[in-house]
């Protein structure tokens, strides 16, 4: 990995309900945590902003957010959606998810000039543990995201390759595509193209009604917004450390719990990498944790599960008191 560059700024967002929202302050400390000072208490250098967006948060919750951001020497920026109707019909052929996962499709439109990129990461189940730097500065190469490659197809050769735009046409790799090429837990956008292009709300839903009339008969068409913006983007996506790296089990800044499912026949149980961002998905959350559950975890798991633990009985109590009510 290489080193970190001092004094850059690193801009992260993630949009959730009221729900989700409690559970933001681990997270937030997992940043500060990594990004602004190691655990020895050594300065890194990042100048951190974080922006929330929402439109059903309590303002006693961004009230609290805002103050621990500041207890923890990050810039908070609160982002309210007033009208969240398009978003919600964006969501409804999308399976479970709250439309709240698909606010940072039109995020150039809230974000302020000087934010040319920004790192999504999923409200709640994503900890930062490790420098992302090499992750978040990497070049767009003109693309308008860059994300963790989770599907591949074969070459002419039976080598891997990246599923691309003429791939729309396939009829066995579209479904495919809409389930999502890339897993949308973390990934980072390029602002400045979505600016310059005029990319808006307007494009997914124009999308969404295409793809209903393909699919008339189905209740979920794409799955969830990591569908959508697969179909919106496919082609336009910088897949991070690829072609270097053609392998689904590197996701050092997408580190998978559902990896462990697979851990042991791939690569022995661990993986080769050290993870950076790590995602509770495809397994239990870690806030379901107890006791009385924890032989349900997969063999390797419970050190990640012992990091989200460490970090979330630092939480103060009088911030935890407040983000509960």
């Amino acid at each position: 990995m290489s080193k970190s560059v001092s004094n850059k700024r690193i801009n992260i967002m993630t949009s959730c309900d009221d729900n989700y929202a409690k559970l933001i302050p681990v997270q937030l400390l997992s940043i500060a945590d990594n990004l602004i000072k190691c655990n020895f208490d050594v300065p890194i250098g990042y100048e951190i902003h974080f922006y929330l967006f929402y439109s059903r948060v309590s303002e006693e919750k961004i009230s609290c957010i805002r103050s621990y951001c500041n207890t923890l020497g990050i810039e908070f920026h609160q982002v309210f959606i007033a009208d969240a109707t398009p978003y919600a019909e964006l969501a409804s052929k999308g399976g479970k998810w709250t439309y709240e996962a698909y606010f940072s499709i039109e995020c150039q439109r809230y974000l302020p000039a000087e934010v040319d990129r920004i790192l999504y990461i999923d409200a709640a189940d994503i900890l930062i543990i490790g420098d992302i730097g090499e992750y978040y500065f990497t070049d767009f190469e003109d693309c308008s995201i860059i994300v963790t490659c989770s599907q591949y197809k074969f070459d002419a050769n039976g080598g891997l390759t990246a599923i691309e735009s003429d791939d729309l046409y396939n009829d066995e790799l579209f479904p495919r595509i809409l389930r999502g090429i890339f897993n949308s837990g973390s990934y980072v956008i390029n602002v400045n193209k979505m600016r310059n292009e005029n990319q808006s709300l307007n494009d997914y839903i124009a999308l969404k009604k295409a793809l209903e009339n393909i699919y008339p008969d189905k209740e979920e068409i794409y799955f969830g917004d990591q569908g959508l913006l697969a179909a919106a983007n496919v082609g336009d996506i910088r897949y991070y450390a690829y072609p270097e790296i053609k392998n689904l089990w590197f996701q050092p800044y997408n580190f998978c719990i559902w990896f462990f499912d697979r851990a042991t026949e791939i690569c022995g149980g661990n993986p080769w990498y050290i993870p950076r961002i790590l995602h509770f998905a495809g397994g239990m959350k870690p806030w379901q944790l107890t006791s009385k559950n924890e032989s349900e975890l997969k063999p390797g798991q419970w050190p990640f599960y012992k990091i989200y633990k460490l970090y979330a009985n630092q939480i103060p109590k009088s911030v935890l008191e407040q983000m509960n009510r």
